[in-house]
């Protein structure tokens, strides 16, 4: 596990948040924090053939329960068609939300005619990763 004090946007992050990997090969790793609300999986480095399964037991894995899944894609390199439809297939059935979409995604999820939009743009922000604490 690693423990994170401040995000790539460097927003801190509260204290003691810590990020469990979940999968990890030589192309790509997944961590995952639990939180009250949608729990965040991270997606870092490169999805394809390769690791395309593995992702999505991974990801069906960590929306065991029925909560949503919020995706953080922001630190992906590189993804394929098929790493592709797999994401918007997850999105249109509203298992997942993706938040800093890479626009070489976006602009690939618009010449395949993919339903996948960055729901950040939609409203999800920083503070739905951390909503306030009570008491």
């Amino acid at each position: 596990m690693t423990v994170r004090q401040g995000n790539a946007l460097g927003i801190p992050e509260p204290s003691g948040a810590v990020d469990a990997v979940l999968y990890a090969d030589h192309r790509l790793r997944l961590t995952y924090r639990p939180a009250p609300g949608p729990a965040l999986v991270r997606l870092s480095g490169e999805i394809d053939a390769t690791n395309r399964a593995a992702l999505e037991e991974t990801l069906a894995r960590a929306g065991y329960g029925g909560d949503r899944l919020l995706i953080d894609a922001g630190r992906l390199r590189f993804i394929d068609t098929g790493g592709m439809r797999l994401l918007a297939r997850l999105w249109r059935t509203g298992a997942v939300r993706l938040i800093h979409v890479p626009p070489c995604m976006r602009r690939l999820a618009d010449l395949l005619d993919l339903p996948l939009r960055d729901d950040a743009l939609d409203g999800v922000a920083e503070d739905d990763l951390h909503p306030p604490r009570q008491g």
